[in-house]
Order: C-alpha cells, then structure tokens, then sequence
C-alpha cells in the first residue's frame, strides 16, 4: 500500500487478498468498465481505494445472490439502473484533506437509505412501500439501493440492529453507574421514553403490520425485547439484594416496569399526545419508585 496524503491506497495485490477476487478478474472488471479506472502512476503501476473493495464485494453479492452476469451488470450500470457507491472519481485521490474514502462515503449512503427508509416504512407502510419508493425518497438510482442491501426486510432488520445498539450503549452506561437497582431503573426511565419516541413509528410498524408475518423480523425484535427485559430484571435483583427494592417476582416486575414505559411513551396508547418526555419521565419514575421501593408497597 501507498499513503497519498490522508489515504491508503491498495495495489492490485491487496486487492484480492482483500476480497478474494483475483487479480485477473479485477483487471477484466477495469477493462470492461464494471470498475471505475484506478490511479494509475505508471504504465504498469496502479492504486486502489480502500471503496473498491466495497464494488468488488458489491458485485459478487449481484452475481450470487441475484443471480446477474457481468454482461447484465455492465448493461445495468449504462443504463443507470445501478450506480457506485458515490463513485470514485480520479480527484478522489489526490489526498486532500477532508476527502472522504470510499468506504466512508459508502457508510454515509448506507445511513442515508436507513434514515429514509425508516420514514418512508412509517408514511406508507412497510408492506406498501417498494425498492423504487426508497430510491426516489433517497434521490439515488433504484439499483444503487442493492448495492447497499440485498431486500427491503435487510433495510429493516439494519434498522432493528441500530436500535439494538442504541439501547446498550446508552442503558447499559447507566446501569453500571447507578448506586442501586432501583436507582438505575429510574435513571433508564426518561431515555426509554426519548428513544420509544425516536423510533416509535418503527416500533408501531412492527405490531401493526410486521410483527405476525414475518417470523426473521420478529426473531429479531424479540431479540431487542429481551434484551431489555434481562437488564430490567437484573436490576431488579440487584435492588432485592440491597434492600431499596421489595420482595417481588423480578420476571414479572421487569415486565410491569417496560409495559408501563411502552404504554405512556403512548406508542399505539392512549393519553396527550403532546407531554413531552421529560414531563412522562417525572410521573414514570414516581410510579415506578411507589411500586417497587421497599417499604412502599405490599409484600
């Protein structure tokens, strides 16, 4: 590899290691046209950014699993049905700084039909809504969607796994920090209601529509589900040990705990629509703490 200013750029070698496409067929792909032309230095010298290994990946998702002939995929690309990942143009690598890589262009976009899918999912359902929707919705090419996602259930399931990380991230910081169980369920209360009202026509999407139909989805969003339910659960515990939570089921209490977040966040639920989720977040967490605290309730 080269550093040309803030970049790493591949030799043809690299290349195929990296991908597993060999160095012959990513010199046909260039011929042809299916690969934009690399930096060339020297007759026999040539440099790659680190994107096309996206392209090279791009393609043998469209050979495999759509079952495309390099001939079919050329002819796509001339008529504009499919389009690179934001292309990678010969300024592209003059090492300028802020130029983004391949690679992170290539996240951008990714992000970029995730945020428009989960908007457009919402407006006219997940069923309703088509490949060309997106695309339009996106501004891009109709084929260029594939090039970040094999169908439209991927998109979801993308979506799904950025909840996911979402709720780790910020839920499990505030368990670690918390002095007690309980403390730390109180604490997760007003971010569960931020996040339920960031993604609730997702969530919504999925009870109303997807949720008895397509068993990958819902395996997912049990996943996400428990998930929350265990960490729930194991403050609970951990607030039964130190004695600031009352004797109780903790299965059950985490799951009275959740249903009463989901039911106030008001997704598919009753009551004004317009409290924000500080204001939920202060009723909440006295529910809550009159609940559970020991002391407080009936054993």
């Amino acid at each position: 590899m080269v550093n040309t200013g803030t970049r790493k750029l591949l030799r043809v070698g690299e290349l195929s290691r990296r991908t597993g496409v060999s160095t012959s067929a990513i010199n046909y792909y260039v011929r042809e046209g299916l690969l934009p032309q690399p930096l060339k230095t020297a007759p026999n010298m040539a440099y790659y950014d680190p994107g096309y290994v996206d392209i090279l990946n791009s393609i043998r998702v469209l050979q495999r699993e759509k079952g495309l002939s390099l001939s079919e995929i050329k002819e796509l690309l001339k008529q504009d049905e499919f389009s690179w990942p934001e292309g990678f143009p010969p300024e592209d690598f003059t090492g300028s700084s802020g130029t983004a890589s391949g690679s992170e262009r290539a996240l951008d976009r990714r992000k970029h039909i995730m945020s428009v899918a989960a908007r457009v999912f919402s407006e006219k359902g997940y069923y309703a809504t088509t490949i060309s929707d997106l695309a339009t919705a996106a501004g891009i090419a109709k084929g260029t969607i594939y090039w970040y996602f094999t169908n439209k259930r991927a998109i979801m399931l993308a979506l799904l796994d950025n909840i996911a990380v979402e709720i780790t991230s910020t839920f499990g910081e505030i368990m670690i920090e918390a002095p007690d169980g309980l403390e730390s369920i109180l604490r997760c209360i007003e971010p569960a209601l931020e996040l339920l009202e960031r993604h609730g026509p997702i969530y919504l999407m999925y009870f109303l529509e997807i949720g008895s139909t397509d068993s990958v989805i819902q395996e997912r969003y049990h996943q996400i589900y428990q998930v929350v339910h265990q960490g729930t659960k194991v403050a609970v515990i951990r607030g039964m040990e130190k004695g600031v939570i009352r004797e109780l089921n903790p299965d059950i209490a985490a799951y009275a705990v959740m249903g009463l977040v989901e039911r106030v966040s008001e997704i598919g639920g009753l009551g004004d629509k317009n409290a924000p989720a500080k204001e939920k977040a202060v009723e909440v967490k006295e529910i809550v703490r009159r609940a559970l605290e020991a002391g407080t309730g009936r054993g």
